[in-house]
């Protein structure tokens, strides 16, 4: 805690965004305290520093805080009832932004990919290498975000001052299974659907975590990329030469 104080007292931010977070879904159920000092007590530390310097705040969260029992989009003021250890810390992280400071931007976002860190997509293109036929789950149903298009969205909300809990994804709806057929329609690699219940995990996911965004649309004042516009861009960037 001291050092998140010396730092945000010798840079002088104009704003904190905080992105670190536990991430590990199943592996959250078995070690819950380190998901907890983490997500939870690790977020309440940033935060309580930052209101000591009144400092504005942003906080990365997450589509887990929702139970996925709706048939449409989870506004902000829907009710959050998370499944897992990991969408519980989540959760816990909010609650500490929203105890101790005004000037605070909560962006739930979900199913991210980007250019740093493991994930979906280069998870499904590695095996798709090594295996002729892929079985991933089709009753999960949520978007698909790139990091790179998530960045810009938090980029264009910062400067607008209106604070609040807010929904960045990008556009569209789809499924593990149609989102893993998208990310190798160029192989000869067959995508088979299968059920959550045939692919058991220890965290228990929401079936449905679309998010609605439309106070974030009209906040930063354009529209959000459609998901396989932004799968295109991230493919075509891991092409290049490094």
């Amino acid at each position: 805690f001291n050092q998140v104080l010396e730092t945000i007292e010798q840079e002088k931010p104009d704003l904190v965004i905080h992105c670190a977070a536990y991430t590990k879904v199943d592996q959250a159920e078995s070690e819950p305290g380190l998901a907890y000092l983490i997500n939870g007590y690790g977020t309440e530390n940033m935060v309580v520093a930052s209101n000591k310097f009144n400092v504005p705040f942003l906080y990365v969260s997450s589509d887990y805080v929702f139970d996925g029992e709706q048939k449409t989009p989870y506004t902000t003021w829907d009710r959050t009832r998370p499944l897992s250890v990991y969408g519980k810390s989540k959760l816990a992280g909010e609650k500490a932004v929203q105890r101790h400071l005004t000037q605070f931007y909560i962006v739930r976002t979900g199913w991210l990919y980007g250019p740093n860190g493991k994930n979906f997509v280069d998870t499904i293109q590695t095996m798709a290498k090594e295996r002729d036929t892929l079985r991933v789950v089709s009753d999960q149903i949520g978007t698909p975000t790139c990091t790179l298009s998530l960045s810009e969205t938090i980029a264009d909300l910062i400067p607008t001052g209106r604070w609040g809990i807010y929904h960045a994804a990008d556009d569209g709806v789809t499924s593990w299974y149609e989102f893993a057929r998208e990310i190798v329609k160029d192989s000869a690699v067959k995508v088979e659907p299968i059920e959550t219940k045939d692919f058991p995990r220890p965290a228990t996911r929401p079936k449905y975590s679309v998010l609605d965004k439309t106070t974030t649309v009209q906040t930063i004042g354009r529209e959000l990329p459609d998901w396989k516009e932004s799968l295109k861009t991230y493919l075509d960037l891991k092409k290049q030469p490094v």
